[in-house]
Order: structure tokens, then C-alpha cells, then sequence
């Protein structure tokens, strides 16, 4: 069984949303629950949880949604990390058939898939 993956960032959430074939489970999954049934390794998990962490650091409650990164240069370079990052785990794990990255939803659906 492989399943499709899609990679979403948002607020104080979850990342990895798949069909795990369990018809009472939500898509969404925590990172623990992704690493066992998505059989991804220990460096892997380290740089999903690195860049998530990046992006949650951001947020302000008070402010909201008029935070951001500190720089376009930054916030560029977050993306194309999660670029990466989808791509890994693509390559590295045997239940992905296909990645659909969608970062915090400013990129369309569809546009980056491995």
C-alpha cells in the first residue's frame, strides 16, 4: 500500500495529511503517527520538525496573520527547504507514491508535486 501525502504548514497544526485506509481517523497526522506508518527515518523527521519549527516561530497570537518572516530572502528560502523536504520524502519512503506541497497555502495546489 502506498498513499499520496500532502505537506501543509499551518498555525499551532499538524503537517502531514493522508488516507492512512482507516475510515474513522482524520487525514491530518501528527508527526509521531507519520514516521511509524510513513517509515521515515530519524534525519528526515529532524528537518521536517526543524522547519515546521521555523515557521511556528513566526506567529503571534495578538498580531496574527500580519507576522511574517523577517525578510522575502528568508521566507524564500523556507519555502524551497519544504521543496526539499517533500522531495525526501518522496524518495525516502517506500508508502509515498506522491507528494503534494502546499506550504502555509500560497502555493496552488498541484504545483510542486514529486
Amino acid at each position: 500500500m502506498t498513499v499520496d501525502v500532502t505537506i501543509v504548514v499551518g498555525w499551532d497544526e499538524e503537517y502531514f495529511y493522508y488516507d492512512n485506509g482507516d475510515e474513522e481517523d482524520t487525514l491530518n497526522h501528527t508527526t509521531e503517527e507519520a514516521t511509524e506508518f510513513l517509515d521515515l527515518n530519524a534525519d528526515l523527521v529532524r528537518d521536517l520538525e526543524a522547519w515546521d519549527a521555523e515557521y511556528q516561530a513566526i506567529f503571534d497570537r495578538v498580531r496574527g496573520r500580519e507576522i511574517g518572516f523577517a525578510t522575502p530572502e528568508i521566507e524564500h528560502a523556507w519555502f524551497e527547504r519544504g521543496k526539499e523536504l517533500s522531495a525526501r520524502l518522496k524518495r525516502e519512503s517506500p508508502m509515498v507514491a506522491r507528494v503534494n506541497y502546499l506550504a502555509d497555502g500560497s502555493i496552488p495546489k498541484g504545483t510542486c508535486v514529486f
